[in-house]
């Protein structure tokens, strides 16, 4: 068994969002059982089985009595919050912009190579890698965890295989209550990428975020925040240009 264990989870959709944004956090395998436990035990306590970005912020489903109960809302969520913060060493996220993904799409070979998924799940691995790097933590002691179901799988799966040699793991969300906590990061950066986006880069402060994902940032992620990235037009460009991807005729 690895020592360390990675889990990922996506938010966003190529087609009609914003962002496509992979996250996820590491821990040793000791500390994730202890997070289950813990995870298992707030969910019982507010009486629902799983946290579900989607239905707990529309209300629905099992969440569906919750509506306007905003103090019921944000303590849930604090809770969950600080069990991610008590358990998990370190977070990665990235997002790809899909006005800025479109765009190089039109003059490189992106798409054939790398789905928006596929590069936002790359690039987490990379910078799961670097960070490993920086500890001393042994590439083989990682196993990388990715839920399963999304569409583009293949596309990841082809990248992962082709950039570091290795395939990743594919758990159904069922599997593993730690997906719930990844699940959680992604939805907050497609939330936070989706204002930036309406509002212009640059215009917003951090503190004008959702206090969720303002709590968020409390999980290390790097020096200035280095483990939190965007691949905005520029930088998908770059990563054509040093992948050398054909130019489309």
């Amino acid at each position: 068994m690895a020592s360390f264990n990675v889990y990922f989870d996506a938010s966003g959709a190529p087609d009609d969002c914003a962002a496509v944004v992979v996250a996820g956090f590491v821990a040793k395998a000791e500390q994730w059982m202890q997070f289950q436990r813990n995870w298992e035990d707030a969910l019982r306590a507010y009486g629902v089985s799983e946290l579900h970005m989607r239905h707990y912020a529309h209300s629905l489903k099992e969440y569906a009595s919750w509506k306007g109960d905003h103090y019921k809302r944000r303590r849930f969520l604090e809770r969950l919050i600080n069990i991610i913060k008590t358990r998990a060493l370190h977070s990665f996220v990235n997002s790809v912009m899909m006005d800025g993904y479109r765009r190089v799409d039109e003059r490189y070979c992106l798409s054939e190579t790398n789905k928006p998924y596929a590069l936002s799940g790359i690039a987490c691995i990379d910078k799961v890698r670097k960070w490993a790097d920086r500890l001393g933590i042994g590439q083989k002691t990682i196993a990388y965890l990715f839920e399963d179901g999304d569409k583009d799988k293949a596309s990841l799966t082809q990248s992962v295989e082709h950039n570091f040699r290795f395939t990743p793991i594919y758990l159904k969300k069922s599997d593993s209550c730690i997906f719930q906590a990844s699940d959680l990061l992604a939805y907050e950066h497609l939330l936070a990428n989706r204002k930036i986006y309406a509002f212009g880069s640059g215009v917003l402060a951090f503190e004008e975020m959702r206090h969720s994902l303002q709590a968020l940032n409390d999980i290390p992620h790097g020096r200035e925040g280095e483990c939190w990235g965007v691949y905005d037009a520029e930088s998908i460009e770059m990563h054509c240009k040093m992948n050398k991807y054909p130019l489309r005729i």
